[in-house]
């Protein structure tokens, strides 16, 4: 048993190590170099379909344009318990230094009594 601890904090530096690595460092300081907001949202749906339509601005701190702008976004009740997550992925392309706002983007399906929504960035690549 005293063997197994260190073997498997071993098995879980490895894992982690491997992680790093594959991330690249160039989208990683990408991504830390823009800023998301949610503006403002809605449900659309009429409590068949149910969807968040979101109104995003994106500032783009780099040096170069950045696009494939991927966020997650979260559902949640009244109260304030959780009901719903996903990612979505913006298509447009934010020019170097600028702000860009991107409005009626359906984010996805979400609970009949979603009442508040949070977004977080996930990711940005660097356009061509």
């Amino acid at each position: 048993m005293k063997l197994a601890l260190p073997v498997l904090a071993a098995a879980f530096l490895s894992m982690s190590l491997c992680a790093c690595e594959s991330l690249d460092p160039e989208a990683q300081q990408l991504t830390a170099n823009t800023r998301l907001e949610l503006v403002d949202w809605h449900i659309s749906g009429l409590w068949v379909i149910n969807s968040p339509v979101a109104w995003i601005r994106v500032n783009n701190y780099n040096r170069v344009p950045i696009h494939d702008i991927t966020l997650e976004y979260r559902s949640f009740n009244a109260e304030g318990k959780p009901l719903d997550q996903g990612t979505f992925t913006i298509e447009g392309t934010v020019p170097p230094g600028e702000t860009k706002n991107f409005i009626e983007l359906y984010l996805g399906l979400v609970d009949l009594y979603t009442e508040r929504l949070s977004v977080k960035l996930l990711s940005v690549k660097r356009a061509g």
